[in-house]
């Protein structure tokens, strides 16, 4: 009875095989731009500064620094302008891994994570630049990031800004790693031979 729950567990439960890790960013051409992550080659790099801006920012947060190095989503709370902003892009490349590039310093708060709007995590971005936030184990498709400027810091930012260099994807070969149904079969192979075993003695 047991081994039939766990086979029934592994068939329904969905598997998550993401990986979430920080990273820091060792290539900044073009104000940012990785060529490679972990050794591997970037495929599309969607750049949130110079050279033209590939994010759509939306929110009642003000913004900066289109087209110059960054983007930044302003917190001027402090200033009494309330608001929070996001920005957004698509990649319009395959991939099964991204990063999140990002350029955080002294007036960096909290900012907020999604791909594919799946939340991969709130992050204090206080002198945190230079770091790429990387998430591996997706699905292959085109991807899509955005990154919430929350208006909150801790008590060393001066402001809760977000400072944004750009998102990059890239392939990360997948191990082989036996699919949730290989375990259910095997499992459930191995509960008929110990039931064909009972009944035998």
């Amino acid at each position: 009875m047991r081994i039939l729950l766990i086979t029934l567990l592994l068939i329904s439960a969905p598997v998550s095989a993401l990986s979430i890790e920080w990273i820091p960013l060792v290539t900044t051409e073009k104000n940012g731009n990785p060529l490679s992550v972990y050794g591997n080659t970037v495929l599309e790099y969607r750049n949130a500064g110079r050279g033209g801006i590939d994010w759509v920012v939306t929110g009642d947060g003000p913004t900066g620094g289109r087209g110059i190095r960054e983007l930044w989503l302003f917190d001027d709370s402090a200033a009494g302008i309330f608001g929070t902003s996001q920005a957004t892009t698509l990649f319009s490349v395959i991939s099964n891994s991204i990063g999140f590039v990002m350029a955080g310093d002294h007036n960096d708060g909290f900012a907020q994570f999604f791909v594919d709007d799946i939340d991969v995590g709130t992050y204090d971005m206080y002198q945190a630049g230079n770091r790429i936030l990387v998430v591996t184990g997706l699905d292959s498709l085109a991807h899509t990031l955005k990154i919430v400027q929350l208006g909150e810091h801790n008590p060393n930012a001066t402001k809760g800004d977000v400072a944004i260099f750009g998102g990059a994807a890239f392939n990360v070969p997948m191990a082989a790693i036996p699919e949730p149904e290989t375990y259910a079969m095997l499992l459930a192979g191995l509960g008929l031979l110990g039931f064909l075993g009972r009944r035998g003695t």
